[in-house]
């Protein structure tokens, strides 16, 4: 029986906890707020965000995975600390402290772990650097992304490429996540800039790419997409209406079908109903989808799934057990 992977799972290391409370600034981190609500902003954003500390629990975390049937975890970063805010030079170091302590955490557990790294996307060279240094030291194999950077730069924008390249000459598994500095408008009440905002933001970012030829150019870039894509797929017939009868999705290299793209993107399961993810599947197909399983909490939710790209050659204890 094939090892049960959760390829959806958020974490701040707790060495790295200590470090931005000890000595933030380095890292360009202020901390505010109260011992039972800590507030942190980075560097270069008006935004401060809360830190849920349940992302630091590590004991806590086993525990759930063993009673929820779940032998590993793609363990990656707390988006709202991927700062593409900061000064290059801060968001690397940033980047950096995450990435090791990440490595740490993937040490010692190796059965139970495996790393995806952070990057600093407001410079694409210095990205490549620190994904392939993670990639080398660490063996990570997979690296987050959220979906803008330097502002107002989507990641669709062509200084990326090299990035791309990279990632694809490594097979890196990208998994990109939404996320915004501030919500939009409309979507600041009732919880809306998760619920609606972060489909969205999933929705902009892959059919951005789509359209500015990013999937043309390569072909064999591998991403998972969460919350089952999205808007995407249940409109993707919008999207290919206007690939068809408008010249401006077409006008910056995209060629082909968009349910070809769709097709070539994996997916987690986060639908809260079987009914869309069986459109899901007919869609796409059910290789393409990193099946489900979830812990209690919505805002630390993880996705289990059986994703061997991943964790190429690890085989968990509990999974062994399992099989013999």
């Amino acid at each position: 029986m094939p090892p049960v992977i959760d390829c959806h799972a958020h974490m701040v290391p707790p060495d790295m906890w200590r470090a931005m409370l000890t000595d933030g600034a380095r890292y360009g981190v202020e901390i505010g707020g109260s011992d039972e609500r800590r507030m942190i902003r980075l560097a270069g954003s008006s935004y401060a965000r809360p830190m849920y500390m349940p992302l630091t629990a590590t004991a806590e975390r086993i525990a759930t995975m063993d009673r929820q049937g779940v032998d590993m975890q793609v363990l990656s970063g707390y988006v709202d600390f991927s700062g593409y805010t900061m000064p290059l030079e801060l968001g690397t170091k940033f980047a950096e402290l995450q990435n090791e302590t990440m490595a740490g955490v993937v040490a010692a557990d190796p059965d139970r772990y495996v790393g995806a790294a952070n990057v600093p996307l407001q410079d694409a060279a210095t990205a490549v650097k620190v994904m392939a240094r993670a990639h080398r030291d660490y063996g990570f194999k997979a690296v987050q992304v959220a979906p803008y950077f330097d502002g107002k730069k989507f990641l669709d924008d062509p200084a990326l490429d090299p990035f791309r390249a990279a990632a694809q000459e490594m097979e890196i598994l990208i998994l990109f996540h939404p996320y915004d500095e501030q919500p939009a408008a409309g979507l600041g009440d009732y919880f809306l800039h998760n619920c609606i905002g972060y489909p969205l933001q999933t929705t902009i970012a892959v059919v951005r790419m789509m359209f500015s030829g990013t999937f043309t150019r390569f072909p064999r870039l591998r991403m998972r997409v969460p919350h089952a894509g999205g808007f995407l797929p249940y409109q993707i017939e919008r999207f290919t209406h206007a690939a068809d009868f408008r010249p401006e999705p077409r006008s910056k290299g995209f060629t082909g079908d968009p349910r070809d793209v769709l097709r070539r993107l994996y997916y987690d399961t986060v639908t809260f109903d079987p009914a869309p993810l069986r459109y899901l599947v007919d869609l796409v197909g059910a290789d393409r989808l990193l099946g489900p399983r979830s812990l209690p909490s919505i805002t630390t939710r993880c996705w289990a799934a059986r994703c061997s790209g991943c964790c190429a050659s690890r085989r968990p204890a509990a999974a062994r057990r399992r099989a013999s």
